[in-house]
Formats: structure tokens, C-alpha cells, sequence
């Protein structure tokens, strides 16, 4: 009895080595094997897929280079040959359009300004002067008509002689003339007093030249006066910043420049201040042929304030949409390029395919593969080229687990 299940347990090693041999020696153990086999190829794998579609790919550019103002302001004089008598703003201090920045010398100035105050005085008194010639005038035009006008009849009457008729005549003449002469007076005092006021205009402009004022709101950023310095209109005295708005001034190779433009989204790094968010403001659309580079500006957010000429860096996040975006785990890397693994009706293929642009996440598929295919999750698993699965989508997967 021993000896017999001693027996068919060889047999049945034998029959899972050698199930051919076996199994004409043993028929009975060849059926149980074909039994087994049968029942393994009846089950079929699970495997994550994902379909292959459309979508948006984020990726990352690093580029350097140097804070700037968004735009610089130069503030000069045109008093040409004036000395800087004093200086009130210095560097880094946040000025309004219109405030004096700086005061030149104008003793000068202040003396014709003076002068001038005389001749308007006079021209003032001149004037004053001539109404009240003209209102005595015009009194004594008055009495020498009221004289003419009782004269005339006492004349006809021969109560009075002609001669007293005829001087009464001349009176009248002799006062219009002085009425005429206190109102040309009147006309040459406003001539005057117009002439003052001109020159006034013409001197306080002049003076005003002495005080240098902010053409726009602002910070500075740069001083370039100092006291006791002749100033010239060709040398700028100060700089602004206009606004008080920075950017970053990098450049960016030419396979980057279909990627990115106006307000693309970037992250900012400067020495001694925490990430700042900014935005692509302006990418140039001239190449340096020397560098085969573009210039880009990035601006800072408003509250910014970082020295002018610091080194920075941006990490410029662009956005794109792709014809087909896969996760990257998707994708396996060979030899001649990149393959996938799809499911089509329920058997595995490999195919190779054209990668594009990658991220740390996701991949852009140029070519090889069709919108709406299957496409294993994680490839180069267990599963292989051939192979009955169950493509699952991961949110099935998910809520079968549930």
C-alpha cells in the first residue's frame, strides 16, 4: 500500500517535468495537468490604463540676469552754469511728481526779481497817478463847459464881451486836451505795468529752472548731484524709477521663445528676498545675432523694492496645450528611442513612439499613438506584449476598492 503512494508520487513529479512523457506513461495524471493549464489561462490580468488624449503641458525655464526699472526717468536742469546750493532727496526715498529734488544758486535771479517787483510798483503808481489826471481833467472839462454854455448867451445878449466868450471857448479846449493827455498817460502805465508782468513770467520761469523738480512719481534710484557741482543740461542729476516698478531683464534662447509671452507666469529669486511671483511683460522680438537670444522682461509685483543691477533668477512657467499628453510613467525609455504599451482588444501591444516636451510628471507625445487609445499606466510591469488583460481606467480601479 505504501509502494502505491510512493509510486504516483513520482509520477506525478515526473508528469510536471515531462507532462509528455508522463502522460503516456500516466494518462490519468496527463488529464489532471490539462485540467490545471486550463484553468490557469482562464484567468486574466487587471491592468491600469490611461487614455491617450489631448492636454496641457506646464513646463519650467531657468533663466538669470539683472534687476531694472520698468522705466528710468533722467531728471536735468536748464539753468545752465548754476551751482547746486543744496540736495533734499538721496537714494532709494520715494518722491511725487513736481516735488523739488534739488535747489540751484540764483542770486542773480533773485535780485532781477526784485528789480522787477520795483517796476511794477512804479508801473502801479504811474497808473494810479494817471486816473486821477483823468478825473481832473474831466472836473475841469465839466467847469469849462458850464462856464462856455453861460457865456454864450450873455455874449449874444452884449452883456459880455467876446473876448470873455472866447476864453471861455479856449478853456473847454485847453481841458479836453489834458483829459486827453491823463488818458494817454493811463495807456502808457498799462503799457508798462503789461511789460512788468511779462518780464515777472519770464524771470520766475527762470528762477523756477533753479528748482529741480520730479518729472514723474517715483523712486530714486540713482543720485548723480552733489552740492557745490556746476550743473549742465547734458548731465542728468538724478534717476527715477517711474512708479517705483521693477522688472527682470534676462535673456531667453530661441526654442523658448514660441513658448512663452505676455503674461506667462514666472517665479522669482533674488539674494536676500523670499520667491516673488511675476509675470512675462514684454519678450523682444529681435534675435542677437551674436547670442542667437531674446530679451525678456519680467515685472515684480508693485510692493517689490530690490536694488537696481541685482542678480536674480526665473524659473518662467509656461503652458501649453498638446495634442496628446501622457503621464510619464507611461512612456519607457529604449535603446532607439520610446515605446508604449497599449491594450487593443484585449491583448497588449508595444509600440514605439516620438516624444516631445517633458515635465516631471507628464510627456508629450509628437507621434506613434492616436487620441482614444489605451495606454498602459505604468510601463514595462509584468505585462507584456501579447497578453490577454482587463484594461481598467484608475478611477475604476479605485472604486472597486472602495
Amino acid at each position: 500500500m505504501v509502494g502505491s503512494v510512493a509510486l504516483v508520487a513520482v509520477a506525478a513529479l515526473l508528469a510536471a517535468a515531462y507532462p509528455m512523457v508522463v502522460g503516456n506513461l500516466f494518462p490519468s495524471a496527463g488529464s489532471a495537468l490539462a485540467v490545471a493549464t486550463s484553468a490557469q489561462d482562464a484567468v486574466v490580468m487587471s491592468v491600469s490604463v490611461v487614455n491617450a488624449s489631448p492636454g496641457a503641458l506646464t513646463t519650467t525655464s531657468t533663466v538669470s540676469g539683472s534687476i531694472v526699472a520698468r522705466e528710468d526717468v533722467l531728471v536735468g536742469t536748464e539753468s545752465e552754469g548754476a551751482g547746486i546750493l543744496s540736495i533734499l532727496v538721496e537714494e532709494g526715498d520715494t518722491v511725487q511728481e513736481g516735488q523739488v529734488l534739488a535747489v540751484l544758486t540764483s542770486d542773480l535771479d533773485q535780485i532781477a526779481l526784485a528789480m522787477n517787483d520795483v517796476e511794477i510798483e512804479r508801473a502801479d503808481a504811474l497808473l494810479t497817478q494817471s486816473e486821477s489826471n483823468i478825473a481832473l481833467a474831466q472836473t475841469n472839462l465839466d467847469l469849462a463847459s458850464k462856464a462856455l454854455a453861460r457865456a454864450d448867451p450873455l455874449s449874444k445878449s452884449g452883456v459880455t464881451s467876446l473876448d470873455v466868450l472866447e476864453q471861455r471857448q479856449a478853456d473847454v479846449l485847453v481841458a479836453e486836451a489834458k483829459r486827453a493827455t491823463a488818458q494817454q498817460a493811463k495807456r502808457v502805465a498799462l503799457a508798462e505795468r503789461a511789460i512788468a508782468l511779462v518780464k515777472r513770467r519770464e524771470l520766475t520761469a527762470h528762477l523756477e529752472r533753479t528748482r529741480v523738480r520730479a518729472p514723474a512719481s517715483g523712486i530714486i534710484v540713482e543720485r548723480f548731484a552733489r552740492v557745490g557741482d556746476i550743473a549742465t543740461g547734458k548731465t542728468p542729476l538724478f534717476r527715477i524709477a517711474r512708479g517705483g516698478l521693477f522688472e527682470l531683464e534676462a535673456l531667453v534662447p530661441m526654442r523658448m521663445m514660441d513658448r512663452i509671452g505676455p503674461a506667462t507666469t514666472a517665479s522669482i529669486y533674488i539674494s536676500g528676498m523670499g520667491p516673488l511671483a511675476g509675470t512675462v511683460r514684454h519678450l523682444s522680438p529681435r534675435i542677437e545675432q551674436s547670442t542667437r537670444m531674446a530679451r525678456v522682461r519680467i515685472a515684480l509685483p508693485p510692493t517689490a523694492t530690490p536694488r537696481l543691477g541685482a542678480f536674480a533668477r526665473a524659473e518662467i512657467h509656461a503652458t501649453e496645450q498638446m495634442q496628446i499628453v501622457l503621464p510619464l510613467s507611461a512612456v519607457q525609455p529604449t535603446a532607439d528611442g520610446s515605446q508604449v504599451q497599449l491594450v487593443a482588444n484585449g491583448t497588449v501591444e508595444t509600440r514605439a513612439v516620438v516624444t516631445g516636451r517633458k515635465t516631471a510628471e507628464a510627456v508629450q507625445i509628437v507621434s506613434g499613438i492616436s487620441a482614444g487609445e489605451q495606454v498602459v499606466l505604468r510601463s514595462g510591469g509584468l505585462v507584456r506584449a501579447g497578453m490577454r488583460v482587463t484594461p481598467v481606467l484608475p478611477a475604476a480601479v479605485v472604486a472597486s476598492n472602495l
